[in-house]
């Protein structure tokens, strides 16, 4: 079978399973219910990794030499380092998500007596959703576009709460050994996803971070353990802001730690990063317009007063690292423009 065929049917084959995944899962009544899905998920997210492979990964073969396929592991370590590469962490918390779910697979006949559903639940849901976005940006496929799925949650509640099952107290009151194992092991890698600075979640549909109180720092929720012998958790609510123009938006103060941390670029830092990643860049009216307009969107850039409490003080613009990609947008039309011309 030539190669395009094989990516075609591996793809269409995968799309198959994740949707049987879905259907499964939302069945109102049905038992065995998170075993066949976690079962059809990382069957799903096997066949599209293959494909990904096939499609990109030009020095790794989906084929061993018993011409059976590579194992699962080995096609989700091959993705993992090649889009690593490219750029760093990028896929590090799918991988998690990914081997945590598999492991839940490959135990499961351990787990049965422990009540592990709502766990399952927040880890298949991140899955579900890593999923899809990893076939639009891979493989130009909206797949819940093309179905035109939309299910409409009326009469469910939230199904958990996250520090129900991430602290001490849940762990304690798991029965098995290996369940203990299971949910502490995630509590790890929550823990080192946050080490590498990943803000990415292996969890739906909290953020969740494990943190010392006295270090409390990011994400939507955290739980914070004020000492390992301690069973019961604290929710603290951190709210996050986006810069707009709406002059009706809740104002927020913001120190310099966070000013320099959201808009850590200088007009010199653009214009050297220009140079080094826009070929033929030259420093001309084209450029100095393109900034002008940066400077209007206060999501690209912040203006500081170096006197913040002197109306007539002096001020210096900082600019988020999205402005390089902006302005080679700007670019790059600007080229088409003159192309057609």
């Amino acid at each position: 079978m030539g190669k395009g065929n094989t990516i075609k049917n591996l793809l269409q084959n995968s799309i198959a399973a994740y949707f049987a995944a879905i259907e499964i899962h939302n069945k109102p009544n049905i038992t065995y219910r998170y075993e066949t899905t976690t079962l059809l998920l990382i069957n799903a997210w096997e066949l599209i990794l293959k494909a990904f492979i096939r499609k990109y990964v030009k020095s790794k073969d989906i084929f061993e030499n018993n011409r059976h396929t590579i194992p699962f592991n080995k096609a989700v370590k091959y993705v993992n380092d090649y889009l690593n590469k490219k750029k760093a962490n990028s896929f590090t918390a799918v991988e998690e998500n990914l081997c945590i779910i598999e492991e839940y697979r490959n135990k499961i006949v351990h787990f049965y007596q422990d009540s592990l559903e709502m766990l399952i639940f927040s880890l298949i849901a991140r899955c579900a959703l890593n999923y899809v976005e990893f076939v639009k940006e891979h493989f130009s496929r909206d797949i819940i576009a093309e179905q035109g799925l939309f299910i409409m949650p009326l009469g469910f509640k939230q199904p958990f709460k996250p520090e129900d099952f991430l602290s001490k107290k849940a762990i304690d009151n798991v029965p098995s050994k290996e369940g203990k194992d299971f949910i502490d092991n995630i509590v790890k890698v929550i823990e080192d996803l946050k080490e590498q600075n990943i803000e990415d979640s292996i969890v739906l549909p909290f953020s969740v971070y494990i943190e010392n109180v006295k270090k409390i720092t990011n994400s939507d929720v955290l739980i914070a353990l004020t000492s390992p012998d301690q069973a019961d958790a604290k929710l603290v609510k951190v709210t996050k802001y986006q810069s707009v123009n709406d002059p009706s938006a809740l104002k927020v103060s913001l120190s310099d730690d966070e000013i320099f941390n959201k808009f850590p670029l200088t007009f010199t830092n653009v214009r050297d990063k220009c140079r080094e990643e826009i070929p033929g860049f030259k420093q001309k009216k084209d450029f100095y317009n393109i900034m002008d307009k940066i400077k209007e969107d206060p999501t690209l850039s912040y203006k500081r007063k170096l006197d913040p409490k002197n109306e007539r003080s002096s001020s210096k613009y900082f600019y988020s690292e999205l402005v390089i990609d902006e302005i080679k947008k700007e670019y790059n039309q600007s080229n088409e423009h003159h192309t057609q011309t």
